[in-house]
């Protein structure tokens, strides 16, 4: 499998995000138990589990009103196999910061 991250926004209001997000496979075999890891810094405030990712697909996420931990964060992270259980042919692809400041 090669998990990546096809579009990513996110907007800051006061302390809570909203954001869009689009993971795909593009490797030539399913991945499964994909998680995704949210940071807020370096803290953790979002984990989900998104299950099996069949080679060739993908997922849309949207989240209104995810409360932060600082007030005023530099990034937030969007990690793809935080604990790096799935092997890839690219882990390089696996985390997008988005830069709040």
């Amino acid at each position: 499998p090669d998990l990546y991250f096809e579009n990513i926004s996110a907007i800051k209001k006061g302390r809570y995000i909203d954001f869009n997000i689009t993971i795909k496979n593009s490797g030539s075999i399913d991945a499964s138990d994909v998680t995704l890891t949210i940071f807020d810094e370096d803290i953790i405030i979002d984990e989900r589990d998104l299950g099996e990712f069949k080679f060739g697909s993908g997922v849309s996420l949207q989240t209104k009103n995810l409360k932060l931990k600082h007030l005023s964060p530099e990034k937030i992270s969007f990690v793809i196999d935080n604990e790096k259980k799935i092997k890839e042919l690219d882990e390089n692809n696996n985390i997008a910061n988005i830069n709040l400041s």
